[in-house]
């Protein structure tokens, strides 16, 4: 019985088919070289717009900087008292926005900050600038606690109001004394208390009387937040925080 070779294929087929495979494997071998060239030109084109954003908040820090310096030079020139004490405290609220870039610097994200961390360094630089180091202490009990920089911002700016406060009120007669600034986590969120062991508050004091507590109360009503005040032993203010992740 004669063999029935009717499905082989032709030579020329055959050929004709490895071809169109060696084809197809050269196609995807020059398609992965391509798309391994555009996730290298990708990946330094992250790289360079996270130099660039770095680059951006060291200068916007440095220039803030020198706007508060030459706050407070111009405070040093100043007769008034009234006009020595509001550029210190401009100056110190153009510190404090300084101090959240330079956190933003140190911290490895873009989105987020050790709030911890920025307030010891916030505190040390109000501590410096009053010039106080010998007679009122400043101690920072502070845990460390990531948060949104979008929450950390309005939060920062009401405890340096806090603390510019008790350097400038608590200790009128120029007594020694101590401030305390704490951190801690609570029930959904966190707590911030400045705390003084100065004279207190004064029996008309009102909870948002002058522009700095003001100011307090404002970030504190951004953030949904909530503000106690204790003034039976010195004085304590405490903010209360919600955390999305809390």
């Amino acid at each position: 019985m004669p063999n029935d070779i009717s499905h082989f294929s032709p030579i020329s087929a055959v050929k004709g088919s490895s071809d169109d495979g060696q084809t197809a494997m050269r196609d995807l071998r020059l398609e992965n070289l391509k798309l391994r060239g555009q996730i290298k030109d990708l990946e330094q084109r992250s790289l360079k717009h996270a130099v660039m954003l770095r680059e951006g908040d060291h200068r916007i820090k440095n220039s803030l900087q020198l706007v508060a310096s030459l706050m407070r030079l111009q405070a040093t020139r100043e007769s008034g008292r009234p006009a020595r004490v509001a550029l210190d405290a401009a100056a110190a609220r153009v510190s404090c926005v300084a101090g959240i870039h330079d956190a933003l610097q140190a911290f490895r994200g873009l989105d987020r900050v050790d709030l911890g961390a920025a307030l010891r360094k916030m505190c040390a630089s109000l501590h410096a600038m009053a010039g106080e180091e010998g007679r009122i202490e400043i101690c920072v009990d502070a845990i460390p606690l990531e948060i949104p920089v979008a929450l950390a911002q309005p939060v920062l700016l009401a405890a340096n109001e806090l603390v510019v406060n008790a350097l400038r009120h608590a200790f009128p007669s120029h007594d020694n004394g101590s401030i305390r600034v704490s951190l801690s986590r609570s029930p959904g969120g966190f707590s911030i208390c400045v705390a003084d062991n100065g004279v207190g508050l004064p029996l008309d004091h009102a909870p948002d009387e002058g522009y700095g507590m003001g100011l307090v109360h404002m970030m504190v009503k951004q953030i949904g937040g909530r503000l106690e005040i204790d003034g039976s032993a010195g004085t304590c203010f405490t903010i209360h925080a919600a955390l999305a992740d809390g």
